[in-house]
């Protein structure tokens, strides 16, 4: 069994594991073939211990089945739900997602973060760490012309955490770096 808590919060149901387990693990083609028989089941092991909804896909049977982390779970499932997304490999607002997994607006990662941040479980919080602090993903909404970073912070100051913008410019859809958690 592969052991990856990093990929835990993984959002995308289109996850290529080949790709992922090659930038992880530093492994060639051949060693990452996965029989699409195993690959239902991969994807259960991603899934946060208690949670049937925190990470790639699901483990939930309908909508209301949960697992033990019920709020925490909740907070993913409505995640999940995030009607406002780019897929990987995928354009929509003039931006690519250049990713390997899903990325959603800005709002929907806020949301999620303060449900997290609300749930406050070691469960919530070890999601909310990973997703937000350790993934470094990005999210995306219409806002005036970014021109620089203010501030940088996060895991070796690889994140913007205050921008600078042209308030003269025309609003447009563009990269953020999602807040810490």
């Amino acid at each position: 069994m592969i052991s990856c808590p990093f990929c835990l919060m993984l959002n995308d149901q289109d996850l290529d594991f080949s790709v992922l387990l090659r930038k992880l693990y530093n492994v060639s083609d051949a060693e990452t073939e996965i029989d699409p028989a195993d690959l239902h089941q991969l994807r259960l092991t991603l899934i946060a211990p208690g949670t049937k909804w925190c990470g790639p896909g699901n483990d939930a049977s309908d909508y209301d089945d949960l697992g033990t982390e019920v709020e925490t779970d909740k907070c993913c499932r409505q995640h999940d739900y995030c009607t406002d997304i780019i897929p990987a490999g995928e354009t929509k607002y003039n931006l690519t997602n250049e990713s390997f997994f899903t990325r959603l607006h800005c709002s929907c990662d806020d949301t999620f973060r303060q449900c997290l941040q609300s749930a406050n479980t070691s469960t919530s919080n070890k999601i909310g760490i990973i997703y937000f602090n350790a993934i470094g993903t990005k999210c995306y909404k219409k806002y005036y012309p970014v021109t620089g970073c203010k501030t940088r912070g996060g895991w070796f100051n690889s994140k913007c955490i205050e921008y600078i913008y042209d308030e003269d410019g025309d609003m447009l859809y563009q990269w953020f770096d999602v807040l810490n958690y």
